[in-house]
């Protein structure tokens, strides 16, 4: 195994996307395009798959690749079934709390299953699956960072109100607390940014 150069940086990359193994493409595109509003792009058919490119970014002509050849008797996870046995989970930012209620819905009327809604204090989020069981995360970020993993359930009983009073309660009680904006600012001067050349 090769390692850096010493003294050399990172490589100059960042995440663009992902492809899933699918055994059923048409249900696993109705999922991703009726549920969760991802537009095909393109498809077709190379090295002996049927691909369905998806995008919610005109910038990304795709950000995940639906492709058949998933195996018939893929094992669960043998540590905790809510998380798939390669690819742990698959996260969506979202812009709000309004708008986690409304995945919410839509999960549960489109096909999801193990809905599980949680509370980091770092962030908001849903737990699901999707048709094939891969394991799919929608989080909104609050204010504030805590030491991770943290994870208590996120009661949507309680108002938007409620709910951020109540994780910015724990937070400020909670290990290694400080506003998410320091913590960015802190963490920022570790990592190594992006450079776009073409400035996209």
């Amino acid at each position: 195994m090769t390692t850096p150069a010493e003294g050399k940086g990172a490589p100059n990359l960042k995440f663009s996307h992902m492809g899933l193994s699918v055994s059923d493409i048409a249900r696993m595109e109705a999922f991703y395009t009726g549920v969760l509003g991802f537009t095909v792009t393109d498809r077709g058919t190379a090295g002996g798959m049927q691909l369905v490119f998806l995008s919610r970014d005109p910038f990304d002509h795709h950000q995940i690749v639906l492709a058949t050849g998933r195996p018939a008797n893929l094992p669960a996870n043998t540590a905790n079934p809510q998380f798939g046995p390669s690819i742990n989970q698959i996260s969506f930012k979202m812009g709000s709390l309004a708008d986690l209620r409304d995945i919410h819905d839509r999960l549960l009327g489109g096909g999801a299953s193990d809905l599980f809604p949680a509370n980091h204090g770092i962030a908001w989020s849903i737990y699901a699956h999707d048709p094939e069981g891969n394991n799919l995360e929608f989080f909104v970020d609050t204010d504030w960072y805590i030491t991770q993993p943290f994870l208590i359930p996120l009661e949507f009983d309680k108002s938007d109100a409620e709910i951020t009073e109540l994780t910015r309660s724990l937070c400020e009680s909670s290990e290694g607390y400080e506003p998410y904006g320091d913590w960015r600012t802190r963490v920022a001067r570790r990592m190594t940014p992006f450079v776009d050349a073409g400035g996209n």
